[in-house]
């Protein structure tokens, strides 16, 4: 999806809306194949209204069925059909119009036309507290200050089993209204108080969005394609700096996969947060267009979106592997080539949000997932997915690997495709069978829980030998793990494959051994223990029970603070309370907040030693935090339940508070964070206390 939360909700959401209406549409009868259809679409947009006005016409080339379904919003009105000029009867009924045919129409082309009109004004978010669900319920809204329409929304007449492509869509909207979206455009022009924007789309669709707003447009050529934005007039000055990247994304992914897909790529404005990918553009909301990394990351995963997602099509009914594979080669991709421990950092984030976002009651196996509604749908999705592509790729190696995808991309583009078609070219790439490896991480839930058993280091002739067994709790899996030895300045390592539940090991090495750590690189997707994982915002986020304190020392802001978290982080399960009415019982079996300092010091017994707090401010590290725009939050072991967190923030008496607390959710992979009026100082994660596969030897 690739939206961004704000990043990297674009494609997952689209497509996960796009599916299920699909998919609600379709299971139901036996599929048919996909005809040919071209739309010449012509819509009026009248924003003061939130209307929409519409006249399709179709040109259709039919099989042998007896009627043609079209999913069409259920907001639509004044619906009429004619079919070669003549007026058809239809049902029209839970957002599907039928629309019967004669015998003597089968086995040729139709002219359908669609006339109708809708009234779109969902409600839209300007500054949501939570992106966990990227879509914030907005399907389609047109408004005097922008006009936001979403694939699936059911803004036109869209066939079900259709091949649509579009050779006029054609936009009127108030004067210095521009409309965008897919294809290329055919210019816009103005005259009596309106604005006309055309586009031709030639490549097949599986549903189309557009927005309109009051844009300017910077164009550079890129080749054959045009790199473009569509920013509204405060946010010109960063049109430069989008086409240069536009630019140098499309040449590397065209050099990793082959030639882009489409006539042109374009960012544009939203008028609310998203960060949404559809083909040959993205959508970002204006703040988002201003945050530093966009450029570096999340743009990039939009435009890979072009290759996997939009250019060749997901099949939803069998799982979403776009998002796995685009985020492995987007957002990872570009860590590898910053560095290895980069890189390496990456692959630690992802096991962590697995483990972390995904408790196993909520677990479910990746040929599921159909895109993100949530933070366990997208740790499946995308860090999970991730990983399983970064395994592949170890496991078959670098020519079958990139081989492959060519290879997909070259002989799907633009056709449905599941999972086991890619399996189907890494096998034919790699030359062996790769059923095992498909079943085990795409097609089964979880991962494997391994641990270090019956250690020995004893000395040998040649040196030293290390022995043990790696073991795995049920349900077991099948995988290969490097085990690494360090001491005295030297390192050995082996492979060693783990099926059931434990396997033997022996372990040589010339000097006295000191460390021994399995999978020390994080290559392999794992379930961590809890001990391995710091306590961190996300925690919070996939709590199954909270509780928010507001401490005495929050004074009167503290239960704006309280309100403004909970939403923030999307807690389902919580409760509010004054610090009066909290005694240490009820910190038990759930997870607590501490709105300000505490008057029971006690519950602050888990912090590390580096940290101090005071009502007065904290220090971390040395570093001060004492005047009146400082501010710390920092997650903790709950001192009186182990297996659940504690968090603080402090101080409270900043009027920037609740706007800080707003912000805390974009931090979940972190352990601690600083602000100085308003904005991120500081932030890292503790040190793990412990790990069953790591062993030191002292």
């Amino acid at each position: 999806m690739h939206m961004m939360g704000t990043k990297n909700v674009s494609l997952t959401f689209r497509a996960l809306l796009l599916g299920l209406v699909l998919i609600a549409v379709t299971f139901d009868r036996v599929p048919a194949a996909a005809l040919e259809v071209e739309h010449r679409l012509e819509i009026e947009l009248m924003p003061s209204a939130h209307l929409l006005t519409g006249r399709d016409v179709l040109h259709i080339r039919l099989d042998d069925r007896r009627k043609l379904v079209f999913a069409l919003s259920e907001r639509v009105a004044q619906l009429r059909v004619e079919v070669d000029g003549k007026p058809r009867m239809f049902k029209f009924t839970n957002s599907e119009l039928t629309v019967p045919l004669e015998p003597d129409e089968r086995q040729r082309t139709v002219e359908v036309v669609i006339t109708y009109e809708a009234s779109f004004n969902d409600p839209v978010p300007i500054t949501p507290l939570n992106t966990d669900n990227p879509g914030f319920g907005v399907t389609a809204s047109i408004t005097p200050t922008g006009t936001f329409l979403l694939a699936g929304a059911g803004w036109y007449p869209d066939l079900v089993d259709g091949r649509e492509t579009f050779p006029l869509l054609r936009v009127k909207a108030p004067e210095g209204v521009l409309a965008v979206t897919s294809g290329m455009g055919l210019g816009h022009t103005t005259r009596d108080g309106a604005t006309f924007s055309e586009w031709r789309i030639d490549n097949p669709l599986r549903g189309l969005a557009l927005s309109a707003a009051a844009y300017g447009v910077q164009e550079k050529k890129v080749g054959d394609v045009v790199a473009a934005t569509y920013f509204l007039p405060r946010n010109q000055d960063l049109s430069a700096a989008y086409l240069d990247a536009i630019a140098a994304y499309l040449e590397l992914y065209s050099e990793l996969f082959g030639p882009y897909p489409f006539p042109k790529f374009a960012v544009v404005e939203n008028f609310f947060p998203t960060g949404y990918g559809f083909s040959s553009y993205t959508l970002l909301g204006s703040a988002i267009l201003r945050l530093p990394f966009i450029l570096h990351t999340s743009l990039g995963h939009e435009i890979a979106h072009c290759w996997w997602g939009n250019g060749v099509f997901v099949n939803y009914e069998h799982g979403n592997w776009s998002e796995g594979l685009t985020t492995y080669v987007s957002d990872y991709l570009y860590k590898e080539r910053e560095s290895a421990a980069a890189a390496k950092d990456y692959r630690l984030q992802a096991l962590r949000n697995f483990a972390t976002l995904v408790p196993p009651a909520k677990d479910f196996p990746l040929a599921r997932f159909t895109g993100r509604v949530d933070t366990a749908t997208k740790a499946v999705g995308y860090d999970k997915g991730m990983m399983v592509f970064h395994m592949l790729r170890k496991a078959i190696g670098e020519e079958a690997f990139w081989g492959a995808l060519r290879d997909v991309y070259r002989e799907r583009l633009f056709q449905s495709t599941a999972w086991d078609d890619l399996r189907q070219a890494f096998e034919k790439r790699s030359e062996r069978s790769l059923k095992v490896f498909f079943d085990q991480w795409v097609n089964r839930k979880g991962a494997p829980r391994i641990h270090l058993a019956d250690l020995r280091r004893d000395r040998a002739p040649d040196g030293w030998k290390v022995t043990g067994r790696l073991a795995q709790d049920k349900p077991f899996f099948q995988a290969e793990f490097e085990l690494a030895l360090d001491g005295g300045g030297r390192h050995a390592s082996r492979r060693v494959e783990l099926s059931g539940e434990s396997v033997s090991f022996e372990v040589a090495t010339a000097s006295e051994p000191e460390q021994i750590v399995v999978d020390p690189d994080y290559n392999v997707l794992r379930r961590f223990d809890p001990s391995e994982i710091p306590p961190t915002v996300n925690a919070l986020k996939s709590s199954a029970s909270s509780l928010l304190v507001v401490c005495e020392a929050a004074g009167g802001s503290g239960q704006k603070v309280a309100d403004t978290l909970a939403g923030s982080l999307g807690l389902g399960n919580f409760v509010i309370l004054p610090e009066a009415q909290v005694d240490r019982n009820r910190f038990k079996g759930q997870d607590v907040i501490l709105v300000g300092y505490p008057r029971t010091v006690e519950w602050l017994s888990t912090m590390p030693a580096s940290l101090r707090l005071q009502k007065e401010g904290f220090s971390l590290g040395g570093a001060q935090g004492s005047t009146a725009g400082d501010m710390f939050f920092g997650v903790f072991t709950n001192p009186y339940d182990p297996g659940r967190v504690l968090a603080v923030l402090l101080p409270t008496a900043s009027l920037d508070a609740a706007n800080v607390a707003a912000k805390i959710t974009h931090y979940g992979r972190f352990s601690y964070l600083t602000f100085r009026d308003g904005q991120n100082r500081d932030k890292g994660s503790w040190e793990p206390a412990d790990s069953p596969v790591v062993h030191r030897w002292k």
